[in-house]
């Protein structure tokens, strides 16, 4: 299960970067060094989804399968609740 807990952190970290990208998005870039800026651009809008997607289809298909998970529930409910942030945001919103 080792694979999975570092793609649900990994999820967790990019989806962190989604939710500052939110904020600068509206507000302001308040990010003074460039190449972190990119970064986190990079990281919350186009990882983000990707990851976070990848990581709760694998978490899911595990409870399908009723493996035994060791992740903690706290992490893969924030990826959930952040994966229906994303698919709101990327997919009604602009409509």
């Amino acid at each position: 299960m080792k694979p999975l807990r570092l793609a649900a952190q990994l999820a967790f970290i990019c989806n962190l970067c989604f939710l500052l990208c939110v904020i600068i998005q509206r507000t302001h870039n308040f990010i003074q060094q460039p190449d972190l800026s990119q970064l986190v651009i990079v990281l919350g809008w186009m990882v983000a989804p990707v990851q976070n997607l990848v990581a709760n289809i694998w978490y899911a298909a595990l409870l399908i399968a009723r493996s035994p998970v060791r992740l903690p529930r706290w992490l893969a409910l924030a990826n959930l609740a952040i994966l229906l942030l994303q698919l709101y945001i990327y997919l009604i919103l602009p409509a």
